[in-house]
């Protein structure tokens, strides 16, 4: 399998074990059928994807591939916004995507992974507000990550649980997505270009 796919699921996959021991502390402390239930779920569609990735992404490829589908960027992201690794009572809306493009092509899965990265990201520093986007820019559909943060410089309140490869990967994402000369990238700004400490803008483009 491509080493960079591999880094990719096993990043998500450290992801979604955390949202999982948070649910089972919960029924070690206080055990709820509803809350089992959940759990039970969560560890099913994690095995379901898994599988999934493995039987689309297991090539030798030395570079990372996308599979090209298309998708609306606006469903896409609404699908984000059930997505399984989720925590309990974390923040997340939607913008209303009016300068998206009704489709593009892209990599779902891919995609996916990498938005879910950047989520997580998004969570560790967040106060209150975490917002997915789209938009059509120069020719590239931008997804967006946004959170109120106290921005680039804060320091990381889970730097003992993070792997630091998320944004690498999530730039390993984009570039598997190329269009003749134009190769998508990721890029990580201040949500509030005049105040620093105001949120965090992740973008994936793609071309």
């Amino acid at each position: 399998m491509n080493r960079e796919l591999l880094a990719l699921l096993v990043h998500d996959l450290k992801n979604q074990l955390g949202v999982l021991e948070a649910e089972l502390s919960l029924l070690v402390e206080a055990p709820e059928a509803e809350a089992a239930h959940r759990a039970h779920l969560h560890c099913a569609q994690l095995r379901q994807r898994l599988i999934a990735y493995l039987t689309v992404y297991a090539t030798p490829h030395a570079r990372l591939t996308a599979q090209m589908e298309d998708e609306s960027p606006r469903e896409f992201l609404q699908q984000m916004l059930r997505v399984d690794s989720r925590p309990d009572g974390a923040p997340l809306s939607l913008d209303d995507c009016a300068a998206a493009p009704a489709f593009w092509y892209f990599d779902p899965r891919l995609v996916r992974l990498a938005l879910e990265a950047a989520l997580h990201n998004a969570w560790r520093f967040a106060r209150s507000e975490v917002r997915l986007s789209a938009q059509l820019e120069d020719g590239f559909l931008v997804l967006a990550v946004e959170d109120d943060g106290l921005g680039l410089d804060a320091k990381d309140p889970a730097a003992r649980s993070s792997t630091g490869l998320g944004l690498e990967l999530c730039a390993a994402v984009a570039r598997a997505h190329q269009l003749g000369e134009r190769q998508g990238r990721v890029v990580l700004k201040p949500r509030d270009a005049a105040q620093r400490q105001r949120g965090t803008r992740f973008e994936i483009w793609l071309p």
